[in-house]
């Protein structure tokens, strides 16, 4: 089996919080922020999402360009992420918020994984 390298790793994790942050901003935060004081999210919550989820298009290119500051910043929102997901496993009130939130409980574990994906080993020929 053939692996792949750290540059390889940062780009599947830079296109995997993209396809997220991408997803969210039109489905869930837009929506959430134009429902203002009759949305049952609390405004914080729903405005704190779309600043994450913006960040997170800033850091998915920072990473995918192999830049450290944009791997530190995914990192960042990876940890922001987490406690959202791990918010809504604990407040899950059907099996679909139980999947959704456990499905992003997973892709955050692989991002944050790629990120901290090792380089190969070289191995240098002594002449």
């Amino acid at each position: 089996m053939r692996q792949f390298n750290r540059p390889t790793a940062l780009k599947i994790a830079a296109v995997l919080t993209v396809l997220v942050a991408a997803y969210a901003i039109p489905f869930y935060d837009i929506p959430s922020l134009m429902q203002g004081a009759d949305n049952p999210v609390p405004f914080w919550l729903a405005l704190g999402s779309f600043a994450s989820d913006v960040l997170a298009l800033v850091a998915a290119y920072g990473t995918w360009r192999g830049h450290k500051w944009g791997v530190v910043l995914l990192l960042g929102v990876m940890a922001y992420w987490f406690v959202q997901s791990i918010g809504g496993l604990a407040m899950a009130t059907d099996a679909g918020e139980i999947i959704f939130s456990g499905g992003m409980f997973i892709h955050h574990l692989i991002v944050v994984g790629l990120c901290f994906w090792p380089e190969r080993a070289t191995t240098k020929v002594a002449s």
